[in-house]
């Protein structure tokens, strides 16, 4: 679930997917080998915390990144390991949902067959799993972030997640919003401009990790590369437009939200161009 703008987001519960982190990532323990953290909450734990009455990373939903070859071996299948923490499999769908007051959860697994742009393949005892180039460099570039909060049976954890680094993760980010399933949504444009220049090691710390990848054989640097030059490309382009509508109350309606919106839009196409030298 992705709203057009941010303060939707605050009218949602945020809390509860870290809380359904906790409780999935031990679920799944068997599964660490071949699990990362990735989507909107990856963003959170690789970024300091948003500074004073500035919009941070929200989302609603839980994503892994999963390896192609995952096997439960004689164990619970993740299936099972995820029923029985409450989460259903939707078919139609091909992701885990759980009902909350106000909020239907999704946990969704991603992997990468080395070279489809899209699709399903199917992992783990008949479990099939949405294709997403980018997600072996996921899988394999990682940092692991101690994660502190209360889990969804009210206990108080801290567990050592697997996340994936911002090198990988930029180019993901930057293929859900211009890629070829891309949607365009402020929300990944948001995710974007946040995970770079919020990042845990410093703005060139992350711009050199997005610029390592191109060596690296990423399958989702094509498009990623694409995406910065053609939806970044000025202030009038979709990339910064759609990051001022997502963080700008009220803009473009409101005129007196002008300046704003402009300094965000040039600091969008400021980022596209270091992550492209």
């Amino acid at each position: 679930m992705k709203f057009e703008r941010y303060d939707k987001y605050l009218a949602a519960d945020t809390s509860v997917p870290p809380r359904a982190l906790l409780t999935t990532w031990e679920a799944l323990a068997d599964f660490h080998d071949d699990l990362v953290l990735v989507g909107g909450l990856a963003v959170r734990y690789l970024t300091k915390p948003p500074i004073a009455g500035q919009p941070g990373p929200v989302t609603l939903d839980v994503d892994f990144a999963v390896g192609i070859a995952v096997d439960s071996g004689l164990g619970p299948t993740i299936k099972q390991a995820l029923h029985e923490q409450g989460f259903r499999w939707d078919a139609k769908e091909r992701r885990f949902t759980r009902e909350f007051p106000g909020l239907r959860l999704h946990v969704d697994l991603l992997t990468d067959d080395g070279k489809s742009d899209k699709g399903t393949v199917i992992v783990d005892d008949g479990l099939p799993v949405s294709v997403l180039p980018g997600i072996d460099r996921a899988l394999a570039c990682v940092r692991v972030v101690p994660v502190t909060g209360v889990n969804l049976e009210g206990q108080h954890r801290t567990i050592d997640i697997k996340v994936a680094e911002v090198g990988p993760m930029l180019a993901l980010k930057l293929n859900a919003f211009g890629g070829p399933e891309g949607r365009r949504a402020g929300k990944d444009a948001h995710d974007i401009l946040y995970l770079a220049t919020r990042y845990l090691d410093g703005l060139p710390a992350a711009v050199a990790g997005f610029q390592a990848e191109k060596a690296t054989g990423n399958r989702a640097m094509r498009h990623a590369l694409i995406c910065l030059n053609r939806d970044f490309a000025d202030i009038d382009a979709p990339g910064p437009v759609a990051c001022a509508t997502f963080r700008i109350p009220g803009w473009p309606e409101r005129a007196d939200n002008a300046e704003a919106a402009l300094a965000l839009r040039q600091e969008c196409v400021t980022l596209a161009q270091a992550l492209l030298a």
